[in-house]
């Protein structure tokens, strides 16, 4: 059999001759080459693991003024009611979500390149057995945010966390709310002695009016502890639970969540034990019969183009997937999370600007 005709040799040796800069994208290459050039990771030292862990590849810095998309740690931890580890989850994601982006593979958004995101680093919580303390240093950071038009995602810590995340970006102005869980986490009073717990930050911030419970839906709910989440329904969310997702699917549940959320503002937090457990094995109270990671992504990308204020990935617990599985998912569905912040803050406020690292 003959080879390749020298036409043919040619042409494939120069396709081959390109440098790795060189991709059809049409804003990639002068991207990695300005991200280059302003002194950010390059892509040798991200595929060889030496690039400084830092969220998705961002500048770590504080300066609020510069700032459109911050990604935040919340190492949060007190009042996890079944197994420890919660605390470890943001560095942990910190360490994977360098391998993701800078490009969405099929909206073909670079979100650095149309918004100053910023790894702001981990929230200090001086007193971590404190929940009303914390709540107080976490919603104070995040009105903070408010006051500067900055769109965060958060990445947990325990889902109580997601209470005072809202009470600072909402003050008192409620936003409506997307839910993913297994567990609605909807219990009103005390347990494990506070008010501020793992089973009732959404009873929380409709307190607080943070969230319009009319304007909330939740996502994948199911197990023997439904019971327990009275709230939800009779003050109005609208709670798919797992089985009927299943019924819907995802094109039912977006029908819903557009029906219910409507186009004003919402905050979109993801419970990971919402995600079936055999893709999401590293979290603090694992569900199976749950999303699958697939079911996930198709959810998230059909949220674009609605008013993304903020959001949040929360309960992965490093220490019960040693394999780093759970943190792999988790970093990709960040960026996917990123990707339609920085759209939704451009549409917000009508100006793009980029990231810079120098």
């Amino acid at each position: 059999m003959a080879g390749f005709s020298e036409e043919k040799r040619k042409r494939l040796h120069a396709l081959a001759d390109r440098s790795f800069y060189d991709v059809t994208h049409p804003g990639m290459k002068a991207f990695l080459q300005r991200m280059e050039k302003e002194k950010g990771p390059t892509l040798e030292e991200i595929d060889g693991g030496t690039a400084p862990d830092s969220y998705y590849n961002a500048p770590r810095h504080r300066n609020l003024e510069e700032i459109d998309v911050a990604v935040v740690g919340v190492p949060y931890e007190t009042t996890a009611p079944l197994r420890a580890g919660t605390k470890f989850g943001p560095k942990l994601m910190r360490e994977w979500s360098v391998f993701r982006g800078p490009v969405h593979d099929v909206w073909q958004t670079i979100p650095f390149e149309i918004c100053s995101v910023a790894d702001y680093g981990d929230v200090a919580l001086p007193s971590p057995h404190s929940a009303e303390d914390c709540v107080n240093d976490v919603s104070a950071v995040y009105a903070e945010f408010r006051e500067h038009n900055i769109a965060p995602l958060s990445i947990g810590g325990v889902h109580t966390l997601t209470h005072p995340v809202l009470r600072g970006l909402s003050a008192g102005e409620p936003v409506g709310c997307v839910h993913i869980d297994a567990h609605a986490d909807s219990a009103p009073g005390v347990y494990q002695g506070t008010k501020y717990n793992d089973c009732a930050p959404f009873v929380n911030a409709v307190l607080d009016e943070a969230i319009d419970p009319e304007r909330t839906v939740q996502i994948g709910i199911r197990n023997g502890m439904t019971p327990y989440w009275d709230f939800s329904t009779e003050s109005g969310m609208r709670v798919i639970h797992a089985h009927e997702f299943f019924d819907i699917g995802v094109e039912g549940t977006l029908a819903e969540i557009k029906r219910v959320v409507g186009d004003g503002p919402f905050y979109f937090t993801l419970d990971v034990d919402g995600i079936d457990s055999t893709y999401f094995p590293g979290t603090q109270l694992p569900e199976p019969f749950g999303l699958t990671s697939r079911e996930m992504v198709q959810l998230i990308r059909g949220l674009r183009g609605m008013d993304l204020i903020g959001a949040d990935i929360v309960e992965l617990s490093p220490p019960y997937d040693p394999h780093g599985i759970s943190a792999n998912l988790g970093s990709a569905i960040g960026f996917e999370l990123l990707c339609l912040l920085a759209e939704s803050h451009v549409a917000r406020h009508g100006q793009k600007h980029q990231t810079h690292w120098s």
